[in-house]
Protein backbone atom coordinates (compact mmCIF):
# COMPACT_ATOMS: atom_id res chain seq x y z
CA UNK A 1 0.00 0.00 0.00
CA UNK A 2 1.01 3.63 -0.42
CA UNK A 3 0.11 4.99 3.01
CA UNK A 4 3.55 6.40 3.91
CA UNK A 5 3.81 8.24 0.61
CA UNK A 6 0.28 9.62 0.49
CA UNK A 7 -0.67 10.47 4.08
CA UNK A 8 0.90 13.10 6.33
CA UNK A 9 0.05 13.08 10.03
CA UNK A 10 -0.99 16.16 11.97
CA UNK A 11 1.84 15.42 14.38
CA UNK A 12 4.39 15.68 11.54
CA UNK A 13 3.12 19.11 10.53
CA UNK A 14 3.05 20.30 14.15
CA UNK A 15 6.67 19.24 14.61
CA UNK A 16 7.67 21.14 11.47
CA UNK A 17 5.95 24.27 12.81
CA UNK A 18 7.75 23.92 16.15
CA UNK A 19 11.09 23.24 14.49
CA UNK A 20 11.41 25.12 11.18
CA UNK A 21 14.72 23.40 10.41
CA UNK A 22 12.76 20.21 9.73
CA UNK A 23 10.45 21.94 7.24
CA UNK A 24 10.66 21.03 3.57
CA UNK A 25 10.27 24.20 1.53
CA UNK A 26 9.10 22.12 -1.44
CA UNK A 27 5.93 21.24 0.48
CA UNK A 28 2.88 23.49 0.66
CA UNK A 29 -0.23 22.94 2.76
CA UNK A 30 -3.48 23.67 0.92
CA UNK A 31 -6.76 23.90 2.81
CA UNK A 32 -9.90 23.45 0.69
CA UNK A 33 -13.01 25.22 1.95
CA UNK A 34 -16.51 25.71 0.57
CA UNK A 35 -17.52 29.22 1.47
CA UNK A 36 -14.44 30.00 3.54
CA UNK A 37 -16.24 29.95 6.89
CA UNK A 38 -13.55 28.16 8.93
CA UNK A 39 -11.97 30.46 11.56
CA UNK A 40 -8.22 30.68 11.18
CA UNK A 41 -5.92 28.45 9.18
CA UNK A 42 -2.96 26.19 9.76
CA UNK A 43 0.03 28.56 9.78
CA UNK A 44 1.51 28.96 6.32
CA UNK A 45 -1.29 27.17 4.51
CA UNK A 46 -2.82 28.31 1.24
CA UNK A 47 -6.62 28.40 1.25
CA UNK A 48 -8.62 27.54 -1.89
CA UNK A 49 -12.39 27.66 -2.06
CA UNK A 50 -14.10 24.74 -3.80
CA UNK A 51 -16.83 26.81 -5.44
CA UNK A 52 -15.05 30.14 -5.78
CA UNK A 53 -11.65 28.89 -6.98
CA UNK A 54 -11.84 25.31 -8.27
CA UNK A 55 -15.21 25.35 -10.05
CA UNK A 56 -16.11 27.20 -13.24
CA UNK A 57 -18.15 30.32 -12.34
CA UNK A 58 -20.64 29.77 -15.20
CA UNK A 59 -20.75 26.09 -16.14
CA UNK A 60 -21.12 23.34 -13.54
CA UNK A 61 -17.65 21.90 -14.10
CA UNK A 62 -14.10 22.08 -12.82
CA UNK A 63 -12.11 25.07 -13.97
CA UNK A 64 -10.24 24.57 -17.22
CA UNK A 65 -6.49 23.94 -17.51
CA UNK A 66 -5.60 27.59 -18.17
CA UNK A 67 -7.55 28.77 -15.13
CA UNK A 68 -6.01 25.97 -13.04
CA UNK A 69 -2.49 27.02 -14.02
CA UNK A 70 -3.27 30.68 -13.29
CA UNK A 71 -4.77 29.81 -9.88
CA UNK A 72 -1.76 27.83 -8.74
CA UNK A 73 0.62 30.42 -10.14
CA UNK A 74 -1.10 33.21 -8.16
CA UNK A 75 -0.60 31.23 -4.96
CA UNK A 76 3.05 30.47 -5.59
CA UNK A 77 2.56 26.76 -6.20
CA UNK A 78 4.90 25.27 -8.78
CA UNK A 79 4.62 21.96 -10.60
CA UNK A 80 7.49 20.71 -8.40
CA UNK A 81 5.78 21.42 -5.07
CA UNK A 82 4.45 18.60 -2.92
CA UNK A 83 0.89 19.62 -2.05
CA UNK A 84 -0.65 18.39 1.22
CA UNK A 85 -4.43 18.87 1.34
CA UNK A 86 -6.64 19.26 4.38
CA UNK A 87 -10.20 20.41 4.97
CA UNK A 88 -13.12 20.29 7.33
CA UNK A 89 -16.23 18.32 6.44
CA UNK A 90 -14.54 14.93 7.02
CA UNK A 91 -11.72 15.80 4.56
CA UNK A 92 -14.24 15.47 1.69
CA UNK A 93 -13.15 18.78 0.17
CA UNK A 94 -9.49 17.86 0.64
CA UNK A 95 -10.00 14.58 -1.23
CA UNK A 96 -11.87 16.43 -3.99
CA UNK A 97 -8.99 18.91 -4.27
CA UNK A 98 -6.50 16.02 -4.41
CA UNK A 99 -8.55 14.41 -7.17
CA UNK A 100 -8.77 17.64 -9.19
CA UNK A 101 -5.02 18.23 -8.94
CA UNK A 102 -4.54 14.60 -10.01
CA UNK A 103 -6.87 15.23 -12.97
CA UNK A 104 -4.51 17.98 -14.06
CA UNK A 105 -1.39 15.90 -13.62
CA UNK A 106 0.21 17.43 -10.53
CA UNK A 107 2.70 14.78 -9.48
CA UNK A 108 3.30 15.01 -5.73
CA UNK A 109 0.08 15.01 -3.72
CA UNK A 110 -0.76 14.05 -0.11
CA UNK A 111 -3.66 14.22 2.36
CA UNK A 112 -3.37 15.38 5.96
CA UNK A 113 -4.69 12.32 7.78
CA UNK A 114 -7.76 13.32 9.77
CA UNK A 115 -7.85 16.81 8.25
CA UNK A 116 -9.00 19.83 10.18
CA UNK A 117 -11.07 17.73 12.59
CA UNK A 118 -8.01 15.97 13.97
CA UNK A 119 -5.86 19.11 13.78
CA UNK A 120 -8.24 20.96 16.06
CA UNK A 121 -8.75 17.94 18.34
CA UNK A 122 -4.99 17.83 18.91
CA UNK A 123 -4.88 21.55 19.68
CA UNK A 124 -3.01 22.43 16.52
CA UNK A 125 -2.31 26.16 16.09
CA UNK A 126 -4.52 28.33 13.86
CA UNK A 127 -3.83 31.83 12.63
CA UNK A 128 -5.73 34.57 10.77
CA UNK A 129 -2.55 35.47 8.89
CA UNK A 130 -2.51 34.90 5.14
CA UNK A 131 0.93 33.73 3.97
CA UNK A 132 2.81 35.87 1.48
CA UNK A 133 3.88 33.71 -1.44
CA UNK A 134 5.69 34.89 -4.56
CA UNK A 135 3.63 34.32 -7.73
CA UNK A 136 5.08 31.81 -10.19
CA UNK A 137 4.35 30.54 -13.66
CA UNK A 138 2.59 27.18 -13.57
CA UNK A 139 2.53 25.28 -16.88
CA UNK A 140 -0.89 24.78 -18.47
CA UNK A 141 -1.64 21.07 -17.92
CA UNK A 142 -3.45 18.44 -19.94
CA UNK A 143 -6.30 16.61 -18.24
CA UNK A 144 -5.89 12.96 -17.28
CA UNK A 145 -9.39 11.70 -18.01
CA UNK A 146 -8.57 8.21 -16.70
CA UNK A 147 -9.50 9.39 -13.18
CA UNK A 148 -12.81 10.97 -14.21
CA UNK A 149 -16.17 9.47 -15.16
CA UNK A 150 -18.89 11.21 -17.14
CA UNK A 151 -22.60 10.45 -17.24
CA UNK A 152 -21.99 8.33 -20.36
CA UNK A 153 -19.68 6.15 -18.26
CA UNK A 154 -22.36 5.82 -15.59
CA UNK A 155 -24.85 4.60 -18.16
CA UNK A 156 -22.29 2.28 -19.74
CA UNK A 157 -21.44 0.66 -16.39
CA UNK A 158 -25.02 -0.24 -15.48
CA UNK A 159 -25.34 -4.01 -15.53
CA UNK A 160 -21.92 -4.36 -17.21
CA UNK A 161 -19.18 -3.06 -14.96
CA UNK A 162 -18.86 -1.99 -11.33
CA UNK A 163 -20.78 0.97 -9.90
CA UNK A 164 -20.27 1.96 -6.27
CA UNK A 165 -22.61 4.33 -4.47
CA UNK A 166 -20.76 5.80 -1.47
CA UNK A 167 -23.58 7.95 -0.06
CA UNK A 168 -25.51 7.32 3.15
CA UNK A 169 -27.83 4.34 3.35
CA UNK A 170 -30.84 6.70 3.40
CA UNK A 171 -29.75 8.20 0.08
CA UNK A 172 -29.01 4.82 -1.49
CA UNK A 173 -32.39 3.38 -0.51
CA UNK A 174 -34.21 6.40 -1.94
CA UNK A 175 -35.44 7.86 1.34
CA UNK A 176 -33.60 11.14 0.72
CA UNK A 177 -31.46 12.70 -1.99
CA UNK A 178 -29.11 14.46 0.43
CA UNK A 179 -27.06 13.46 3.50
CA UNK A 180 -28.77 13.65 6.91
CA UNK A 181 -29.32 17.26 7.97
CA UNK A 182 -28.92 18.71 4.46
CA UNK A 183 -31.98 20.23 2.69
CA UNK A 184 -33.35 18.17 -0.19
CA UNK A 185 -32.15 18.94 -3.73
CA UNK A 186 -35.18 20.17 -5.64
CA UNK A 187 -35.62 18.45 -8.99
CA UNK A 188 -33.30 15.56 -8.13
CA UNK A 189 -34.86 12.09 -7.87
CA UNK A 190 -34.24 9.82 -4.90
CA UNK A 191 -32.75 6.36 -5.30
CA UNK A 192 -29.60 4.84 -6.76
CA UNK A 193 -28.36 3.92 -10.21
CA UNK A 194 -29.59 0.54 -11.39
CA UNK A 195 -27.05 -2.21 -10.45
CA UNK A 196 -25.02 0.13 -8.20
CA UNK A 197 -23.75 -1.42 -5.00
CA UNK A 198 -23.43 0.42 -1.70
CA UNK A 199 -20.18 0.95 0.20
CA UNK A 200 -20.51 4.21 2.18
CA UNK A 201 -17.50 6.51 2.25
CA UNK A 202 -17.11 6.31 6.05
CA UNK A 203 -16.20 2.61 5.74
CA UNK A 204 -12.62 3.86 5.33
CA UNK A 205 -12.20 6.03 8.43
CA UNK A 206 -12.15 6.10 12.21
CA UNK A 207 -14.37 8.47 14.18
CA UNK A 208 -11.57 11.09 14.24
CA UNK A 209 -11.41 11.13 10.44
CA UNK A 210 -8.11 9.25 10.13
CA UNK A 211 -7.94 6.37 7.69
CA UNK A 212 -8.13 2.81 8.92
CA UNK A 213 -4.93 0.80 8.76
CA UNK A 214 -3.93 -1.24 5.71
CA UNK A 215 -5.37 -4.54 6.93
CA UNK A 216 -8.68 -2.94 7.92
CA UNK A 217 -9.00 -1.22 4.54
CA UNK A 218 -8.20 -4.42 2.68
CA UNK A 219 -10.92 -6.26 4.62
CA UNK A 220 -13.45 -3.44 4.30
CA UNK A 221 -13.09 -3.31 0.52
CA UNK A 222 -12.43 -6.99 -0.15
CA UNK A 223 -15.67 -7.24 -2.15
CA UNK A 224 -14.56 -4.62 -4.67
CA UNK A 225 -13.69 -6.38 -7.90
CA UNK A 226 -10.35 -5.68 -9.55
CA UNK A 227 -11.22 -7.25 -12.91
CA UNK A 228 -13.72 -4.61 -14.03
CA UNK A 229 -13.71 -0.82 -14.50
CA UNK A 230 -15.21 0.93 -11.49
CA UNK A 231 -17.12 4.23 -11.22
CA UNK A 232 -17.79 5.84 -7.84
CA UNK A 233 -20.48 8.41 -7.21
CA UNK A 234 -22.08 10.40 -4.39
CA UNK A 235 -24.24 13.54 -4.36
CA UNK A 236 -21.78 16.22 -5.55
CA UNK A 237 -18.45 14.40 -5.95
CA UNK A 238 -16.81 15.01 -2.56
CA UNK A 239 -17.53 11.72 -0.79
CA UNK A 240 -16.83 9.78 -3.97
CA UNK A 241 -13.48 11.58 -4.27
CA UNK A 242 -12.73 10.40 -0.72
CA UNK A 243 -13.54 6.78 -1.65
CA UNK A 244 -11.67 7.18 -4.95
CA UNK A 245 -8.59 8.19 -2.93
CA UNK A 246 -8.92 5.05 -0.79
CA UNK A 247 -9.43 2.62 -3.67
CA UNK A 248 -7.18 4.15 -6.30
CA UNK A 249 -4.42 5.71 -4.21
CA UNK A 250 -4.18 3.87 -0.88
CA UNK A 251 -5.22 0.42 -2.09
CA UNK A 252 -3.84 0.87 -5.61
CA UNK A 253 -6.80 -0.76 -7.39
CA UNK A 254 -6.87 -0.37 -11.18
CA UNK A 255 -9.32 1.64 -13.30
CA UNK A 256 -11.13 3.56 -10.55
CA UNK A 257 -12.95 6.71 -11.68
CA UNK A 258 -14.76 9.45 -9.80
CA UNK A 259 -18.04 10.69 -11.29
CA UNK A 260 -17.97 14.35 -10.27
CA UNK A 261 -21.22 15.08 -12.12
CA UNK A 262 -22.57 12.96 -9.28
CA UNK A 263 -26.15 12.33 -8.23
CA UNK A 264 -26.99 15.99 -8.71
CA UNK A 265 -26.56 15.37 -12.45
CA UNK A 266 -27.58 11.72 -12.77
CA UNK A 267 -30.59 12.05 -10.49
CA UNK A 268 -32.04 14.81 -12.66
CA UNK A 269 -31.58 13.13 -16.06
CA UNK A 270 -34.77 12.40 -17.98
CA UNK A 271 -35.27 8.63 -18.16
CA UNK A 272 -32.23 7.76 -16.05
CA UNK A 273 -32.28 4.12 -14.83
CA UNK A 274 -32.89 4.83 -11.14
CA UNK A 275 -34.31 2.43 -8.57
CA UNK A 276 -35.37 2.66 -4.92
CA UNK A 277 -34.85 0.18 -2.13
CA UNK A 278 -32.11 -2.41 -1.60
CA UNK A 279 -30.18 -4.06 -4.40
CA UNK A 280 -32.36 -6.81 -5.94
CA UNK A 281 -30.29 -9.97 -5.51
CA UNK A 282 -30.99 -13.04 -7.59
CA UNK A 283 -31.13 -16.59 -6.19
CA UNK A 284 -27.50 -17.27 -7.18
CA UNK A 285 -26.12 -14.27 -5.31
CA UNK A 286 -25.80 -12.07 -8.40
CA UNK A 287 -27.70 -8.77 -8.61
CA UNK A 288 -30.69 -9.54 -10.81
CA UNK A 289 -29.99 -6.76 -13.32
CA UNK A 290 -26.38 -7.92 -13.65
CA UNK A 291 -27.49 -11.53 -14.08
CA UNK A 292 -29.73 -10.42 -16.93
CA UNK A 293 -27.25 -8.24 -18.77
CA UNK A 294 -23.78 -9.47 -17.82
CA UNK A 295 -23.83 -13.20 -17.00
CA UNK A 296 -20.04 -13.34 -16.98
CA UNK A 297 -19.90 -11.38 -13.70
CA UNK A 298 -18.98 -13.78 -10.85
CA UNK A 299 -21.14 -14.13 -7.75
CA UNK A 300 -20.56 -11.60 -4.98
CA UNK A 301 -20.62 -12.13 -1.23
Amino acid sequence: MNRDRLLVSCEQVMEQLRNPTTRDERTVLVEITDGGGEPGRVPGSVRLDWTGDLQDPVRRDVIGPEAFAALLGRHGITAEHTVVFLSGNNNWWAAAGYWQFKLYGHRELRLLDGGRLRWEALGGPLTPDVPEREPVTYPVPAADETVRARREDMLDHIGRHQLLDVRSLEEYLGRSNTPPGVPEDLGVRCGHALSAEHIPWHTAVHSDGTFRDDEELARAYAAVRTDAPTVLYCRVGWRSAHSWFVLSELLGLPDIRNYDGAWREFGSLIGAPIVNGPQPWGPDGIPSIVAQRAPEVPARA
